[in-house]
């Protein structure tokens, strides 16, 4: 979708130097596991999802594992305590509750020396470069519910913070800027393709997202169609309007 391309072509950061084992979470696609698996034809390197990967063609070296890797850490022989090189985290905003925790485990998955990546978001809105999503009613609504329900829409921003806490040396964040749509795609090319994906569907993924985080809120029904009504207005893209996207590394003594 264009996350490749934003960040110039370097799809991770760390400086890995003969990997033999890797690991991406949340893989979803495996888009990243085969992309690891070209990169590093001699590793072991798996692929991660509650769901099952869609079937294809991968590198022989690549293997997927269905389940939550926190319920499987060091309980399946793969993914044993200080078993990996390389620990891969990409756009788990809104599919992880305890940050510091998972993170953690991330870290007691590695080997001394092992980098763990985190790719994401902090899901705010800026336009021309002043803070617009704070006074979107909607977005305050779902911001107060993710955040009662364990959710960090900051993640992106907050991983060094978490990084640093379970320990990790080493520790540098990448900040780059997602326009929402192509107004910018003249000047930074590398921008176009993950705007225009991101005008097209980020407001349908908060429009389906929003009933769930709202459940047990105390919202009326109607309230919640016109949230998501207002949230379709507000992220159709408009000229000036970003979002921030971090690749954060740190190395485990």
């Amino acid at each position: 979708m264009g996350l490749a391309e934003l960040m110039h072509d370097k799809f991770i950061h760390a400086p890995l130097q003969s990997p033999r084992h890797l690991v991406d979470v949340g893989c979803g696609t495996g888009i990243v596991t085969r992309q690891l698996g070209d990169a590093y034809p001699t590793a072991q390197v798996y692929g991660i999802d509650l769901s099952p990967v869609p079937s294809g063609p991968k590198p022989p070296n690549v293997e997927y594992v269905l389940g939550d890797i926190c319920q499987l850490l060091n309980r399946d022989a793969r993914l044993a305590f200080e078993s990996m090189d390389f620990v891969f985290i990409r756009l788990l905003v809104l599919g992880m509750t305890d940050w510091p925790g998972f993170v953690r485990n991330m870290v007691a998955l590695l080997r001394p020396g092992g980098w763990v990546e985190v790719q994401d978001f902090a899901l705010e809105w800026y336009l021309h470069g002043s803070y617009r999503s704070g006074d979107w009613e909607w977005m305050q609504a779902f911001s107060t519910a993710a955040e009662r329900k364990g959710f960090d829409l900051r993640c992106g921003r907050n991983a060094r913070g978490y990084m640093e806490q379970a320990g990790l040396l080493d520790v540098s964040v990448k900040e780059y800027s997602l326009a929402i749509g192509d107004w910018l795609a003249r000047e930074r090319p590398e921008t176009r393709r993950i705007g225009e994906h991101a005008a097209r569907e980020y407001g349908m993924l908060y429009y389906h997202a929003i009933p769930k985080m709202l459940q047990g809120m105390g919202y009326a029904e109607e309230k919640i169609e016109e949230f998501r009504r207002m949230c379709k207005r507000d992220l159709a893209g408009q000229e000036g309007m970003e979002l921030k996207f971090y690749a954060t590394i740190g190395r485990k003594p």
